[in-house]
């Protein structure tokens, strides 16, 4: 392939960091993004629509909207139109690829696939360049200013989008930090996997039978017969973190797809 790469940023480093805090690199979650690509394609009037974040070696594409199956999620950062507008908060905008020399000598542009282009930069707020929300299409087109302009407010809804979760995921973390703390003052010689037991049941998960009678060894629930129920020092310990817990379930019920305690106790206790 003749195609040759994108330069490395001067500020690559600082960008990585900014895609790695957005936790959703390689998170199946389309449902939250495919909205994105649909009003970019029905803004644009093109065919195909996509949106990825860019990282040291792939482009993962969190949506798309037209294209087929086989070019699947994980593309090579080298193999992509979107390395182009790491550079720049301004779109990329290539009306007839073909005769651009950047872009020529690509597969996907010598076949005929695509020859029109316009990547929007996804842009953190303070300045770097997460990835692209693209529309395409195979003939060549142009982009009236209007249609520029309500693409570019479209790709500021899902950086805005992409910065709640990020949000969402350290207001978690911190919480989960101040669970942990309070729990090991209330228990002695408590383990990390014991306290992801007793928060798991205090957000009502399913609990293994080892899980109940860890709960019942620890005075947290007495069972009867096939019910569990809570004890007074369940209560008051449940109480006693009711407002870290009420966060954690409001976040979990808006995210239910990647809630995730385990990977949230792994990434806390970074292991």
């Amino acid at each position: 392939m003749n195609f040759k790469p994108a330069p490395v940023l001067e500020n690559e480093t600082e960008r990585l960091k900014a895609v790695d805090r957005t936790g959703v690199m390689y998170l199946d979650q389309d449902d939250l993004y495919e909205i994105f690509c649909f009003l970019a394609k029905e803004l644009t009037n093109c065919s195909l629509s996509w949106t990825g974040l860019i990282d040291e070696k792939n482009q993962y594409c969190l949506a798309n909207d037209g294209l087929p199956e086989e070019v699947g999620k994980i593309l090579p950062r080298q193999q992509t139109f979107c390395q182009y507008a790491l550079s720049r908060t301004d779109p990329l905008i290539v009306e007839d690829m073909q005769k651009d020399k950047r872009f020529k000598d690509h597969p996907f542009v010598q076949d005929g696939f695509i020859k029109f282009y316009a990547g929007f930069p996804i842009v953190t707020g303070d300045g770097y360049t997460l990835g692209t929300l693209c529309v395409g299409d195979s003939k060549v087109k142009k982009l009236s200013k209007k249609k520029t302009q309500l693409m570019i407010g479209l790709t500021a809804k899902l950086s805005y989008q992409l910065q709640i979760q990020e949000n969402f995921r350290n207001k978690n973390a911190e919480n989960l930090i101040v669970i942990l703390e309070k729990i090991s003052k209330k228990i002695d010689n408590i383990s990390t996997n014991e306290t992801k037991v007793i928060l798991k049941f205090f957000l009502d998960h399913t609990l293994s039978q080892s899980d109940t009678n860890l709960l019942v060894e620890k005075k947290i629930a007495n069972k009867f017969g096939d019910d569990l129920k809570i004890t007074e020092f369940g209560n008051l310990l449940k109480n006693d973190l009711s407002l870290n817990i009420g966060v954690l379930k409001r976040v979990k019920n808006m995210t239910s797809k990647d809630f995730n305690l385990t990977k949230m106790f792994e990434e806390i206790s970074g292991t």
